[in-house]
């Protein structure tokens, strides 16, 4: 059987899918008795024409010449971005071919209307490659999990943050000498906005939303923190408190009610996900009747990511119509209503008299507190304090930070981390 493909964008992935194809052609042959075959490679970057002639592969900068090629099956759209991907990708489906994308943003913005028109027209769209790269956690959730009620997901789904906590926590180095080594190594983008202020791991849980609960969040409805202000004293306060931080994408079930949140996280220093370390990553999943369940493995970088594209423009060909209707309906859980509880780094001056300042007003707000720290002694300096809070609202928490962070004793913005013993 034949399966005849056009590729739109030559970039990192685009250009591993090709090398790999090529490479594993007679073995993905021998596994499935499917025969794939490149008919034709696209980049607007005419300089990506070399691609194409080193494994001697038509090309062409213009992406309609794959779209409307009757010979060609499945597009496989690897450009990113929202416009123009989009359009290329309505076009294939009303065309009658299935799609296969990495595309986590188009993906997390557009995807109700694009699964929805993809059911419309009876074709597959094949996104193993937008979460966690080479992690076949797409297919596990939406397969092997067909039969559960997934009640919980934890996931670490952003290599270049979990690299540069990673490297703070071993190293003792700070968040931006991490970020730096991190962009020289080519881990972290010259501009890494998306990744460290939280917004790709975004994108990757409202399409994990979709898989786990029938349901395409409102990325405005979902709070987003990123790690830039996490500092080397707080990794190591963590250490101390038998924690390590990781950036964590959320997503809990009760009822109707969805809890859907990214921020940094202070999770026990036991848990499996504490471990995942550099640029991997890691997802844990609550279901039943299935239990607890770890997936981890090489979240990023172009041949890990080119195996998941592979595997969906394998499975596209065999399955009809497997994208999902939106089905369900949730309130979504605003985060100030949560209750948890808090690590807190204050900046406050070393003298009698601030401490009781501090604790008059979490009292007030009914914070109770469940540990202090304070290691460093200079008199009239500003020193850290580190509290721990045993369960509180998020509301009454950022209350009584900003009632503190007035103090003139206090040397604002104060740390505030939740934590979470998973």
């Amino acid at each position: 059987m034949e399966k005849n493909i056009g590729i739109i964008g030559l970039g990192t992935v685009g250009e591993s899918t090709v090398r790999s194809l090529c490479k594993y052609s007679k073995l993905i042959e021998k596994r499935t008795s499917l025969n794939v075959v490149i008919r034709k490679v696209c980049d607007s970057d005419n300089s990506k024409r070399r691609v194409a002639t080193k494994f001697s592969l038509p090309f062409t900068s213009n992406p309609y010449d794959i779209i409307n090629d009757p010979t060609i099956d499945t597009v496989v759209e690897l450009i990113g971005g929202v416009s123009p991907a989009k359009e290329y990708i309505i076009e294939s489906l009303k065309k009658g071919k299935n799609v296969v994308t990495a595309n986590k943003a188009l993906l997390a913005q557009e995807g109700k209307e694009l699964f929805n028109l993809s059911y419309k027209v009876g074709r597959n769209i094949g996104f193993e490659a937008s979460v966690c790269a080479a992690i076949p956690l797409i297919r596990s959730i939406s397969e092997g999990l067909v039969g559960c009620e997934v009640k919980k997901l934890y996931g670490i789904l952003n290599g270049t943050t979990n690299y540069i906590l990673s490297r703070m926590h071993k190293e003792g180095i700070s968040f931006y000498t991490a970020l730096k080594e991190a962009q020289n190594k080519g881990i972290a983008e010259r501009i890494p906005n998306l990744d460290i202020d939280g917004i790709d791991t975004l994108h990757k849980l409202a399409i994990l939303t979709y898989l786990c609960f029938d349901l395409w969040p409102s990325l405005k409805d979902i709070s987003v923190e990123g790690i830039s202000r996490i500092s080397n004293l707080d990794i190591l306060y963590a250490q101390e408190l038998s924690y390590v931080i990781k950036l964590l994408a959320i997503a809990k079930r009760e009822k109707n009610k969805l809890d859907l949140r990214v921020h940094p996280t202070l999770i026990p220093k036991e848990h499996p996900l504490s471990q995942v370390s550099s640029t991997f990553n890691g997802v844990w999943v609550e279901a039943e009747p299935a239990g607890e369940l770890l997936f981890y493995g090489q979240g990023a970088g172009g041949m890990p990511t080119s195996s998941a594209v592979i595997s969906d423009i394998v499975n596209t060909s065999f399955l009809h119509t497997q994208t999902l209707k939106e089905t369900n309906k949730f309130n979504l859980e605003n985060i100030k209503n949560l209750r948890m509880r808090y690590y807190i780094r204050f900046m406050a001056v070393d003298k009698p008299g601030v401490l009781a300042k501090i604790s008059k007003i979490l009292a007030s707000l009914n914070i109770s507190i469940a540990s202090v720290t304070q290691k460093e002694r200079k008199k009239g300096k500003f020193v850290p304090i580190v509290m721990i809070t045993h369960e509180a609202k998020e509301l009454d928490v950022r209350i009584a930070l900003s009632k503190i962070d007035r103090l003139d004793v206090i040397q604002a913005p104060s740390q505030l981390i939740r934590i979470d013993e998973l």
